[in-house]
This record gives structure tokens, sequence and C-alpha cells, in this order.
């Protein structure tokens, strides 16, 4: 396993769901990871969000180009074919048993709603689930046009590769668990890279399910 660099070199953060949080900003609490260090990072303390949203008037989508992919090759397919590889395996996050899922299909809005998260991170170093302008990730998807039943994101910072980050992430239960969520239908991945910034390279990956 190639070592990390300690931190703060590498972050990881993610918002899970749960059947009762009706709101993202209501929603909290910890789990096994909450706070705790991996691979090198640390994880945020889990939230979620179940229910329904209305799309609002969405902006002209963000394309997935070397600007909100860090350049890397193949980036979306790597991204799927790791992504349902591993849900297409029953794995334990934590000490949570996941059974195998169906496969997520790649969704432009999703996409759009994690490249204008990476990228506000990224130009402004900071990384959170909270936009600087208060925005949740539920928020932002709505307004990308996404109505949604079931909304969740991770997030990541510093990963050089989709292969780090996707390890990262399933090496965390709370991270793991959202990858395997078996509500959820879409998915959308982007990196930002930034110079002069704290960590660099900044990831969000946005889940959802729509109504």
């Amino acid at each position: 396993m190639p070592a990390f660099i300690p931190p703060p070199s590498f972050q990881i953060r993610h918002l899970a769901a749960s059947a009762l949080c009706l709101a993202l900003a209501a929603c909290g609490g910890g789990g096994s990871d909450s706070n705790a260090p991996l691979a090198g990072g640390v994880s945020g303390a889990p939230s979620s969000v179940s229910g329904s949203s209305s799309a609002t008037g969405a902006p002209g989508l963000l394309a997935l180009d070397a600007t909100t992919s860090c350049g890397l090759a193949d980036f979306k397919n790597s991204l799927m074919q790791q992504i349902n590889t591993a849900r297409a395996t029953a794995r334990t996050c934590g000490s949570t048993a996941m059974p195998a899922v169906a496969a997520l299909t790649w969704n432009d809005r999703l996409f759009s709603a994690a490249a204008r998260h990476s990228r506000d991170m990224a130009t402004n170093n900071y990384f959170s689930h909270t936009g600087l302008d208060g925005s949740s990730p539920a928020q932002r998807l709505a307004a990308e046009g996404y109505a949604w039943s079931w909304a969740g994101e991770n997030i990541a910072a510093g990963q050089p590769t989709v292969a780090a980050v996707m390890s990262g992430w399933l090496a965390s239960p709370g991270h793991c668990a959202n990858i395997m969520r078996a509500e959820y239908q879409d998915v959308g991945v982007s990196c930002v890279q930034q110079s002069g910034t704290t960590y660099g390279r900044y990831w969000t990956m946005a889940l959802a399910r729509p109504q």
C-alpha cells in the first residue's frame, strides 16, 4: 500500500443519507470515523438528507474538461468503473455490512454541481460541504435543475489520482456507506486543481436519486 503524506496533505469528508433527515443543515451526528485520521486525512461528521426538492432555474451546466477533472486522463470512465465495481461487491463499511447494489449512472447535472463546489473550494482555498455562499450539497443539486428525493456528497482534497481518492473514500466507513447506498441512482464527480492552495486538488462526489 503506498505511503501517504501526514495531514494536512489529504482531507476527506462526507455527507451520508438518513431517511429521517429533511434538511442537510439540521442533520448531524458522529460516526466511527468522525474526525479520525485515515489514509493521511481526516473525515468529517456524517450528515444527510432525504425528502424532496424542486429544481430551480438551472444555470448553464459546467462541462467536463481538463479544468474540472484535474487534467486526469479517462477521468469519467475511470471513476464509473471504480464506483460501480465497488457497488457490485458486498463489503463492510466500518462495522456496517453493505450488500452489493445496482450500478450508478453518470449525471451531468450532478457533475456540474460537484464541479462548481470543487471550483469554489479550490479558488477560495477552503474545505467544507458548506459553500462560501452558505449553500448545502442538496441546494447545489437543486440549483442545477436536479429534483432529488435522496442526496449526498463526499469531498476530498489532495489526492493525486482517481484510484487514490476512491481508495480513501472506500477506506472510510461513512464515505464507503455513501458510495454503497442503494437509494442512490446517479453520480457525478469533479476534481479541480489550484496551485498555491492548502491541498492543491479538491474533489467532490455528488450522489442522488431523482423524484
